[in-house]
This record gives C-alpha cells, sequence and structure tokens, in this order.
C-alpha cells in the first residue's frame, strides 16, 4: 500500500508486434490506481500494429517520459524481437 499523498507515475510501452491484451488488461488495473498518471509510451507518435494488426497510438514519446514508478512492458512477439538499443536503454 502507498500513502494516500504519493503520486505514482505510471508508464507502458507501445511498439510494434506486441500483443494487445498484454497492454490492455494492466491498462484497466493500472489505469484506475488513485494518486496516479498513466501514459502509453512509444518511440514516435507514429501509431504501432499489435500482432494481429490493431492499430495503437502512443500518447507520449518515450524520451519526453518522467522519471516512471512502474514502467510496463506487454509481451508479445514484438517484445520478444525488441533489439532497439535506444528503447532497450
Amino acid at each position: 500500500m502507498i500513502a494516500a499523498d504519493t503520486h505514482l507515475q505510471i508508464g507502458s510501452l507501445l511498439f510494434d508486434g506486441l500483443d494487445q491484451i498484454d497492454l490492455t488488461g494492466p491498462f484497466e488495473v493500472l489505469s484506475r490506481l488513485p494518486n496516479a498518471t498513466y501514459r502509453v509510451f512509444a518511440k514516435t507518435v507514429e501509431p504501432v500494429r499489435d500482432v494481429r494488426g490493431l492499430c495503437l497510438t502512443p500518447d507520449a514519446l518515450l524520451k519526453d517520459a518522467p522519471q516512471l514508478d512502474v514502467l510496463h512492458i506487454p509481451g508479445g512477439h514484438g517484445q520478444e524481437a525488441l533489439e532497439d538499443e535506444e528503447v532497450l536503454s
């Protein structure tokens, strides 16, 4: 449990080939936390396609992300194949 006056910065990473349920399932939980800001970040503002072709658009650029308390990285084929050094660092 966190203190009521503590604000959390929560972000999910968006990338080609993720499994949308691995993004949207945790979104349903994390976005409801009190005293939290939840955003979806990506390397660019361009929409990405999930493993089945669903188009998803980020809220903000990863380079502009604040210091996050929680970073959620969805699973799927795209996560397993993620080799972008800039994103991984």
